[in-house]
């Protein structure tokens, strides 16, 4: 005599184990996208605080310099261009307290030695360039420019800070029409 078992199915099939672990393993690579682009957001924030406060110091340092004898051709803040893949020159003089014997065109040349010197070593492939420029925004192109237009004394004053942004592709070099990320008016 035989005897009749009625045997239910109990516990997962080898299918059902794998379709859930590619469904674990897609959900695992959405969260760690998600958390590298939080890291690279995180980063370029960080980037743009930092050449915020390029910025500002250099307004500061052109506004503290403008009733100064030397011509605007001569401050060397206002003809700034400065890009972190070159060699930083040389501090003219060490302006540091009181005490140096510093006019206004030594403030002005360290001030220019000690933004090249911080945008080398802050920002990834940075770029500056102060001048006077009437029109930074190129209407064609929807973006900032780094070419000045330099149209006269009457232009305002402007900073422009540029850096190469992981986020946007541009790998190793830094691309040559990149556009600046950040421009201050000084003043008008």
């Amino acid at each position: 005599m035989q005897k009749q078992t009625n045997q239910t199915g109990a516990g997962f099939s080898l299918v059902e184990v794998l379709v859930s672990l590619c469904l674990l393993s897609i959900g695992v690579m959405g969260a760690a996208s998600m958390q590298l682009s939080a890291l690279r957001s995180t980063q370029q924030s960080g980037f743009y605080n930092i050449a915020l406060q390029l910025a500002t110091e250099i307004a500061e340092q052109v506004r503290n310099t403008s009733g100064t004898s030397f011509g605007a051709g001569s401050n060397p803040l206002l003809t700034l261009d400065f890009k972190s893949s070159e060699q930083v020159p040389g501090a003219t003089g060490l302006c540091w307290d009181v005490g140096s014997s510093c006019d206004g065109a030594d403030m002005a040349a360290f001030g220019a030695y000690e933004v090249q010197r911080r945008l080398k070593t802050m920002l990834p492939q940075g770029q500056i360039k102060v001048c006077r420029d009437a029109a930074p925004w190129d209407d064609q192109a929807h973006s900032y420019r780094w070419d000045c237009d330099g149209a006269g004394s009457d232009a305002p004053i402007v900073v422009k800070l540029g850096w190469r942004d992981p986020g946007k592709g541009q790998a190793g070099a830094a691309k040559p029409d990149a556009v600046p990320q950040l421009v201050l008016q000084v003043q008008s």
